[in-house]
């Protein structure tokens, strides 16, 4: 074949070919995408569903919708939907491989995301997938409205109603409607939201952009250079609250554990506007005049990672808390975080801690932590210094001194502990010095010697406390007070004279949460009482477990003078005479067993504060196990002389029984029926007027209310309840004091002079 036809054979192939390839482009392109991107999403785990595609040739593709959905249950959720994509291929890298990137420009009416994530460990994309991402960068990107959605566990981010566009030749910008944070620390929502972006070398940032009051982005840069390596990076720079925020974040997930980076630091932030930005109930005042912040690891797994923290507050004010300086430095490596130092200093008053502990790997092991440090603090101002951790300031005060170390390591506990204290105020009650050491042992707490100390009354001893379940403990106790009346407030001094100290002298041995105690108070102008008592009192014990719970107390009064002793609650029945006696008690509270006697000379009653009309009292009290009896009970009032017998059964403290029978008679002066009795008047009458009443019995539970007062007379009366051929019973409830306007039950007896003598008291027994 000549030369001339064989080049026009070959330009008229070329030809065909070319008009071939012009009239098929689109086709083939179209098609081409369709196909690609459904392998793609399901080499990646998404199902793809698209519109339409249309590729006119050398002209932009233009994609109607595209919708990627997830199927694995497995892997992250995600949801995309782009609408009208107009996407400029550079077709010379994609068909020749060159190095650059292979779209030009990407253009999207609307896009649509969603992605949730409830596993840190589950995959996106395979590696082939971010490689592939990475190489479909554009040189310019516009999206016309922007709705995104990211959950990650319980944290949210929420974009609404956004537009974007970034070019690598002039600037681009970014708005968004409203832009909502959600997690377990921050709840805020930013909106009308406007700022510049650049987009140079896969790094795009945000500038210029102010999120609220007090909170300016300055910039924020996204590094994606990295991507098909499967790393990401974020600078920003924020002046946010009047001072400065920077931090560099990168994260990695090439390996089988993801890798973050996070470095940052503070400078200046003042707590006043945080609080109000962050919506704070109580107002926190102070700034954070420096901090810095690493991490390195993974967030799913802190025992593989390593992080560091060093942070000043100053002039810290919450409510009415202040602190001058809080300095706090921590780190964490090797499952160990090191307090390097926690420092507070307020006023004249400072406090250090350091040492190390183990990091936790469950809930249960932070409530047992493993930890070793030491302790330092001098204390000028003890409630200014307590109220830091919610106290009240005005029940504390004085001086405190602490040094210290401790160690729990392998669960076994360790370590010492001195204080030094004085001028010192609890609540009400003021101390001048107090001294303690404190040693902690695998398993018990000795408290090796504590001193305290206040005018002339002295406290001091020394014991253990058993870390087991029980806590049982042991000691000895010694005390030592100068007036009793200070510390008991059931005690008060007679208002008829200058009432005179009650010395009190106390010794304890405790021995397994049982006491041993004896002691003896010394009462104004009377002989030494002294007792003795054995009881247990493990910690927690509850009063009625108390109560059902053996003990043996002894009491010995050879004569009390009631003129200069103490009232007791108040009261002001007795206001002379002499009490002496012997007694103790076995057994328990609820069912006590009193052998002894108790025995009242010249007893003076205060009329206008006694529920009887008695002026005198005179009494005889012998006690044999759940019994006594009184041997006699002499009453006088101002016109009656009465001589009584008597036993009292206490079998069972919740149904007492006391039984009074006269050697003299008695008689019901009740003229009409009262449902109770708030008072007892015995009053003179003649021996034939009104019927004899044969026995007084008082009924009800021991140190409670609920008693009754029954009479029995001789023969039946017509007001009474219950009626026998012999006797004749009326019951009446006790409710001293209950109303306005008393309620008595008026008694009877002779007057004075024309009864038998009375009979006459035993003189108190002398005893040593």
């Amino acid at each position: 074949m000549p030369f001339k036809n064989r080049i026009f054979l070959i330009i008229l192939v070329i030809v065909i070919v070319a008009l071939t390839a012009v009239l098929l482009a689109p086709i083939a392109v179209s098609n081409g995408v369709r196909l690609w991107v459904w392998w793609f999403a399901r080499q990646e785990g998404f199902v793809a569903t698209i519109d339409s595609v249309d590729a006119p040739f050398l002209r932009p593709i233009v994609i109607r919708q595209i919708h990627l959905k997830s199927i694995r249950d497995d892997a992250v959720r995600v949801d995309v939907t782009v609408l009208d994509a107009r996407v400029v291929l550079n077709l010379k890298h994609v068909f020749l491989h060159l190095s650059g990137r292979d779209i030009r420009d990407i253009s999207v009416r609307e896009f649509h995301a969603e992605l949730h994530r409830t596993n840190p460990n589950v995959r996106a994309l395979s590696e082939r997938g971010w490689a592939t991402l990475h190489r479909l960068l554009p040189e310019t990107l516009s999206i016309a409205k922007l709705e995104t959605r990211v959950e990650n566990g319980p944290s949210l981010i929420l974009l609404r109603n956004a537009s974007l566009s970034i070019s690598e030749t002039e600037p681009g910008r970014f708005t968004a409607a409203e832009l909502m944070i959600t997690s377990p620390w921050v709840r805020q929502t930013f909106s009308q939201l406007r700022g510049a972006t650049h987009w140079e070398g896969n790094r795009l940032t945000l500038a210029g952009l102010t999120l609220t009051h007090g909170l300016d982005l300055q910039s924020a840069t996204v590094d994606l250079a990295r991507l098909g390596n499967r790393r990401m990076g974020l600078q920003f720079d924020v002046d946010a609250f009047g001072g400065k925020l920077r931090a560099n974040i990168s994260h990695e997930w090439h390996s089988r554990h993801s890798n973050w980076k996070i470095a940052g630091g503070a400078a200046d932030l003042s707590l006043a506007q945080i609080s109000d930005a962050l919506g704070f109930a109580d107002r926190v005042n102070g700034l954070l005049h420096a901090s810095n912040f690493t991490f390195r690891g993974n967030l799913a797994e802190p025992d593989r990672a390593t992080a560091s923290l060093w942070g000043e507050l100053t002039g810290l004010t919450w409510r009415d808390r202040t602190a001058e300086a809080l300095m706090l430095g921590a780190a964490l490596y090797n499952r160990k975080i090191e307090l390097q130092q926690l420092y507070i200093r307020q006023k004249s008053n400072q406090f250090t801690l350091s040492g190390e502990a183990a990091l936790p790997g469950t809930s249960s092991e932070w409530l047992r932590p493993d930890f070793r440090g030491n302790i330092s603090a001098s204390i000028n101002q003890l409630g200014e210094f307590l109220a830091l951790f919610g106290a009240n300031p005005a029940d504390f005060a004085g001086k405190i001194s602490i040094q210290g170390s401790m160690d729990t390591h392998a669960r076994n506990f360790g370590g010492n502990l001195t204080i030094e204290g004085a001028s010192l105020t609890f609540f009400t009650h003021d101390m001048d010095s107090f001294s303690a050491k404190v040693i902690l042992k695998p398993s018990e707490l000795e408290i090796e010697r504590f001193d305290l100390a206040r005018k002339n009354d002295s406290l001091s001893g020394e014991g253990k406390i058993a870390l087991s379940p029980e806590h049982k403990y042991s000691g000895t106790l010694d005390a030592w007070t100068d007036d009793l009346r200070d510390y008991v407030s059931i005690l008060r001094g007679s208002p008829r004279q200058n009432a005179g100290r009650i010395p009190l002298e106390l010794q304890a041995t405790i021995d397994s949460s049982r006491w041993d105690t004896r002691g003896v108070i010394h009462l104004p102008k009377s002989n030494p009482l002294s007792f003795t008592a054995n009881f247990p009192l493990p910690i927690g014990i509850t009063w009625g477990a108390f109560r059902m719970s053996p003990l043996k107390v002894s009491l010995d009064f050879p004569a009390l003078f009631l003129a200069a002793a103490p009232q007791l609650f108040h009261s002001n029945i007795l206001e002379d005479g002499i009490l002496s006696g012997k007694i103790s008690l076995s057994e328990t509270l609820e069912h006590p067993r009193i052998v002894g006697e108790v025995q009242l000379v010249n007893g003076k009653l205060a009329s206008s504060d006694s529920f009887l009309n008695i002026i005198e009292a005179s009494a005889l009290a012998i006690f044999d196990g759940n019994h006594a009896s009184l041997e006699f009970l002499n009453l006088a009032t101002k016109d009656v002389d009465l001589a009584l017998r008597g036993e009292i059964n206490f079998e069972n403290t919740k149904h007492a029984v006391v039984r009074i029978a006269g050697a003299t008679p008695i008689f019901d002066l009740m003229s009409r029926p009262v449902d109770c009795v708030s008072k007892i008047e015995i009053a003179p009458a003649a021996l034939p007027l009104a019927p004899a009443a044969k026995e007084l019995e008082f009924r009800g539970p021991i140190l409670q209310s609920g008693w009754s007062i029954s009479l029995k007379d001789e023969i039946a009366s017509q007001f009474s309840i219950i009626s026998t051929p012999d006797d004749a019973e009326r019951i009446f409830p006790l409710c001293y004091r209950a109303g306005p306007e008393e309620k008595t039950l008026l008694l009877g007896a002779i007057p004075r002079g024309e009864v038998a003598p009375k009979v006459s008291p035993k003189e108190p027994e002398k005893r040593r």
